[in-house]
């Protein structure tokens, strides 16, 4: 028996890991998330761009004060914004002269075009006008700019210090330290928020993917018939255990290879090697990745049975849809739960969640990466992780010893319930 499992196991093994889509996927991926994962940060480093806007003042006496201050906005700014304003006489018509720096704006005379209203202190509202409105940096700059100088010629006018009332209502950044088990603070700025999300939608994708392919690999064998001449050497247990351990063997091979670039992009001095010394990329635990690969294993051959089950049952991907749609499910309720285990990862209703199987390989992982999980409730996800297995490839199997010859007709909840009794 174990010599006919291996021999299936060989061979799914080894006729997709021998494609070019296995080997481009398993590298397009973490080059994908280390774009996600750096690219924005090295872009910041580089520089925030060079902007000449026109400023229409219509007071004639806000100028000076909006160009004082967006220059002390960006004496300390990091990614290198330049902003140069050039002030624009109103003249007699103000509204031709606005409609004449807007020709040069279009002309790209100038990138942009503020407009200060007379009235700026009351209903009036500052305009700025431009091709492009999606330089967020450039408006919240300009926009933070005018609006202290509104609050200082208001504050000036109440008999107040402008100075002083800014020196006294500065913000306080607040300093996030993520504390680790043995006491130990490291600096957190939204980096394991952002590595929980990206292994948990790891998992998600390729639990989902592999068990996909098992469900096509035994719709392909069954519709072209070639699956009743393995039957006669095989059993259909032996089959469809050789097909689910040789699939998800792929998707180990494809997991390892991930963990180890992973390993490398967060080594130290992995990022000054890359060009972005200023940049702390989270640090990875090898107890993380040794779980990140123990949950997919297990997440897989969950769900893997599961779709292995439903190709037995139907002729057609087309047929297998509602019931595909059902298992499906299972995978999507933890990303709809995400928040809730962010917010509360030692919570009840996020340890309660967790220890449910179909939901474990990714709540239980997430829960790891936010806070330390006690051991006993590791174990506890893995050892209920194993019954379901079991519990769900004894279900299967009895489904595919029957559905795997079946053809013509569609089954419903009840026929599966009558071969798991007949089987």
């Amino acid at each position: 028996m174990l010599s006919r499992i291996v021999a299936v196991i060989r061979r799914e093994y080894l006729e997709r890991v021998r494609t070019k889509a296995f080997w481009i996927s398993t590298l397009v991926v973490p080059l994908f998330l280390g774009a996600v994962m750096i690219l924005p940060a090295w872009l910041a480093a580089r520089g925030g761009g060079e902007f000449t806007v026109a400023v229409l003042d219509l007071s004639g006496s806000r100028f000076r004060a909006v160009q004082e201050e967006v220059s002390r906005l960006l004496a300390d700014d990091e990614e290198k914004l330049v902003v140069t304003l050039l002030a624009q006489e109103p003249g007699a018509e103000p509204d031709a002269t606005r409609e004449r720096i807007k020709a040069a704006v279009q002309a790209k005379d100038f990138d942009g075009m503020l407009v200060l209203p007379a009235d700026l202190l009351g209903e009036g509202r500052p305009e700025y006008v431009a091709p492009n409105v999606a330089a967020f940096k450039l408006l919240t700059v300009l926009e933070r700019a005018v609006n202290n100088v509104v609050v200082a010629e208001r504050l000036t006018g109440a008999g107040l210090d402008p100075e002083s009332v800014r020196e006294l209502t500065k913000r306080v950044d607040l300093r996030t330290l993520k504390l680790g088990r043995g006491g130990e603070e490291t600096s957190d700025q939204g980096q394991t928020f952002l590595l929980a999300y990206v292994f948990m939608m790891i998992i998600y994708v390729t639990v989902l993917m592999y068990g996909i392919y098992v469900m096509r690999g035994v719709l392909e064998e069954k519709s072209s018939r070639v699956v009743e001449v393995v039957i006669s050497t095989l059993k259909p247990f032996e089959l469809m255990l050789g097909k689910i351990l040789g699939i998800g063997a792929v998707g180990l091979t494809q997991f390892l290879i991930w963990a180890l670039l992973m390993a490398a992009v967060t080594a130290p001095g992995a990022a000054a090697a890359v060009g972005v010394e200023g940049i702390e990329l989270p640090s990875i635990p090898g107890q993380l990745l040794a779980f990140f690969v123990v949950y997919f294993v297990l997440g897989f051959l969950l769900y893997g049975t599961l779709y292995a089950g439903i190709g037995a049952a139907f002729d057609t991907e087309q047929e297998a849809q509602n019931f595909q749609g059902v298992v499906t499910m299972f995978l999507v309720v933890p990303l709809v739960l995400m928040m809730q285990i962010l917010n509360q990862p030692d919570g009840t209703l996020s340890v309660v969640l967790s220890l449910i199987p179909f939901f474990t390989p990714m709540l239980m992982f997430l829960r790891m990466t936010l806070s330390p999980v006690p051991p006993l409730q590791l174990a506890a996800s893995v050892a209920l992780m194993v019954a379901a297995i079991l519990a769900c490839t004894w279900l299967v199997a009895k489904i595919y010893r029957v559905g795997i010859l079946m053809h013509g007709s569609k089954p419903k909840w009840k026929d599966l319930a009558r071969w798991v009794r007949e089987a």
